[in-house]
Order: C-alpha cells, then structure tokens, then sequence
C-alpha cells in the first residue's frame, strides 16, 4: 500500500501451511521488492508478530530491520506485535 513521504507498507503476506516451504515467500519478496523499486519508494514497512521465525527471517534477508515492538490483542489474543522498516540502500 502506498504510503505518505514516498513509503509503502506490506501487508497481509500470507502463505497458506500447505503451500509453504516451496519458495513462495522467497518468490513473492522478491517481487515486493520489484514493485518497490519501479515505484521508487524510499522506504517500506511492515507488521508481524514474535515467534513467525521464518517471516521475520526472509523479511531480514530482504534488508528489512527491527525498528518497534508493541504488546496487542488485535487479532483476539495477547502478541508482541513487531514493525520492520526498510530504507532505500539497505535492501539486500
């Protein structure tokens, strides 16, 4: 989604269990980061909660960095909600 001051915001990435660990994520990251790019964003962010080890890993593989957290009971149950933030040049 396309945010004030040239940012984006990613949301609802979402793989649904049977179809994980094929290189869905891996594949969808990297057309954010297409997308990101030819909008010429200079920075992205994105929630998730503690404990998705492998969103939060292939968010940081993407340059995305850990930059808030926040207690919540948002979606019907107490989480350590997390926000990644990514600035032009730090992507990877």
């Amino acid at each position: 989604m396309h945010r004030e001051n040239n940012s984006s915001q990613l949301r609802y990435f979402y793989i649904d269990a049977e179809y994980r660990g094929v290189g869905l994520g891996k594949k969808l990251m990297h057309l954010y980061m297409d997308f990101f790019k030819e909008k010429n964003y200079q920075s992205s962010y994105l929630w998730t909660f503690q404990g998705l080890d492998a969103a939060i890993s292939l968010y940081t593989r993407y340059g995305f960095k850990l930059t808030e957290e926040k207690l919540s009971e948002a979606f019907g149950k107490l989480v350590n909600e997390q926000r990644y933030d990514l600035w032009i040049g730090d992507e990877g």
